[in-house]
């Protein structure tokens, strides 16, 4: 049976494949408002083909915004990034699934923004776009993160026990000004060092999964002795 979701890609490469129109449009975190790049992009083929996607799975009874559809692409943007790292750090990103826009079963047609799978571990990732000042910023962080905890807990109560499921928040910020078409640099070292952390926080639970299998197991007894 299929996982209902907007998208489920089984791998790094089956990822990477469907989000290459990210880099051959050459998408940037741009600074103006959602509203603005929604007029800007929504008779893009990406942009429309995104948005009859999501209606065609029927994920939930409240209309899409457009706005919505930007926040893919720059999340998408984003993921690709951490994966990257993930490769580099020599994990097996191909026993990586990852599922975008998960309604959640019985969570009151909440969604997800994406659910990173690998072996008995779930991570719930949601992502917030900072935007305005430091003070918004926390706000936005709080919220987000409350409604992490919200999905970890709902998924976690209708799996098996056996299965972890954690949360994890990451806020970033714009990278690029269209008007002034100059990049902003210190929000792209602040998202390059939010997705180090990120990573970093992937690879860790990745391996603490590793370090479960039987063979590791018996590994650890041969180094005990």
């Amino acid at each position: 049976m299929k996982i209902k979701a907007m998208y489920v890609f089984n791998g790094i490469n089956q990822f990477n494949t469907f989000s290459n129109f990210i880099e051959q449009n050459h998408w940037r975190i741009e600074k103006q408002l959602l509203k603005e790049r929604v007029e800007k992009y929504k008779t893009e083929d990406y942009f429309v083909a995104l948005e009859k996607q999501f209606n065609h799975q029927k994920l939930t009874i409240w209309e899409l915004k457009q706005e919505e559809i930007i926040t893919w692409m720059d999340t998408l943007t984003l993921l690709r990034r951490i994966l990257i790292q993930l490769f580099k750090k020599g994990v097996n990103a191909e026993n990586i699934d990852i599922i975008m826009e998960y309604p959640l079963v019985y969570g009151n047609h909440m969604r997800s923004d994406y659910l990173i799978v690998y072996d008995r571990l779930i991570v719930v990732l949601e992502f917030g776009m900072f935007n305005q000042d430091e003070k918004r910023s926390e706000e936005r962080y709080t919220k987000k993160l409350q409604e992490s905890i919200n999905y970890r807990q709902i998924i976690g109560n209708l799996v098996s026990k056996e299965l972890i499921v954690v949360n994890y928040v990451m806020i970033y910020k714009p990278e690029y000004n269209r008007y002034l078409k100059s990049e902003i640099i210190d929000n792209i070292n602040y998202n390059s060092d939010e997705i180090s952390l990120l990573s970093k926080f992937l690879i860790q639970n990745i391996q603490n999964q590793d370090n479960l299998s039987a063979r590791k197991q018996l590994e650890f007894l041969e180094l005990n002795k």
